[in-house]
């Protein structure tokens, strides 16, 4: 059987040799790898960049989220729960007519990315030169034409709105109680961007790889990472569990499929999990073979990076 040291190597050779659709070799910065007990670290740079995590950001706010449903955090004497209705807890930026379309929508399906929009939204190409004071009411507008939890697109708007939820619930910046119930427990230096007077919570969050595979692991672990426990292990099994199953996303030929999604993260057939940033950033935790991945880079052609972690998945 090939060992832990030897996969990570054989890693490196096809990262080497890899190129992207138009020949050129892939912009990475850094790979990590966990195999419980062993760790490896690569870097394709002289150092270790920060990076904006992009969509992988959202993976630290389903940790939020978890942190603040299991430690009972309440507001007006209600805690918060997957169940917890929207509506009221953001009708104060809503017209009257948008109140309605949003009263069936519950936290599980901002992060689940079941609202009921026809398409997911508030990308940076959709963004465009809207002032970022405008998107609420942006978010608020747009018609929700599905029954919220039964229709899945992949959006930037829910994490968004979870961030402004936790503001107004705690009095906290998102990226300031990730700061007190993730992050500084593991040791990990960030920064996240805001839109307006809230943290982006769907993307931004900037760090180094060797932080990045503290995440990855603390998922493969269940929830506890070098002896703090962040989120419960049934925590960790919710945002991992596919809710909502993606057959229009599914593509049999990828190396980890997107066969459906949890909270904040891309669920596949076999059990493994993950989620990706643009750019290369990847997150991957494969519990069948007890390994966690990490990337970072600058590579917008990803499908080559994920091919170079095959060692990984076979014998």
């Amino acid at each position: 059987m090939i060992d832990f040291q030897s996969r990570f190597a054989q890693c490196i050779d096809l990262f080497s040799d890899a190129q992207d659709k138009e020949g050129s070799r892939l912009s990475m910065y850094a790979f990590a790898a966990d195999g419980g007990g062993e760790r490896a670290d690569h870097l394709f740079m002289d150092v270790d960049e920060e990076v904006d995590l992009r969509s992988v950001s959202k993976v630290v706010v389903g940790l939020v989220l978890g942190s603040l449903v299991e430690q009972r955090v309440k507001a007006a004497g209600a805690s918060l729960t997957l169940e917890t209705p929207v509506e009221p807890l953001l009708k104060r930026y809503m017209s009257k007519s948008a109140r309605g379309q949003w009263a069936g929508v519950r936290i599980l399906d901002l992060l689940n990315n079941t609202i009921g929009h026809e398409t997911g939204f508030l990308f940076r190409k959709d963004r465009g030169d809207l002032p970022e004071s405008d998107y609420l009411d942006y978010v608020f507008e747009a018609p929700i034409l599905h029954l919220p939890g039964t229709h899945f697109s992949y959006s930037n708007v829910g994490p968004f709105l979870f961030s402004v939820i936790a503001q107004d619930w705690t009095g906290r910046s998102l990226h300031e109680i990730a700061q007190a119930v993730v992050l500084e427990p593991l040791e990990i230096e960030s920064h996240w961007r805001s839109f307006g007077h809230y943290t982006a919570g769907c993307t931004g969050l900037t760090m180094k790889n060797a932080d990045l595979i503290k995440l990855a692991t603390l998922l493969r672990d269940g929830g506890s990472l070098s002896g703090r426990t962040i989120v419960s292990q049934s925590w960790v099994g919710k945002m991992s569990s596919p809710i909502s199953l993606t057959p229009d996303m599914f593509d049999p030929a990828r190396v980890f499929p997107k066969y459906a999604y949890g909270i904040g993260l891309w669920v596949c057939q076999d059990g493994s999990f993950y989620c990706d940033g643009t750019n290369g950033q990847y997150l991957i935790v494969v519990p069948e073979r007890g390994v966690s991945l990490s990337t970072t880079g600058n590579q917008p052609d990803m499908k080559p990076i994920t091919r170079c972690m095959l060692p990984f998945l076979i014998d």
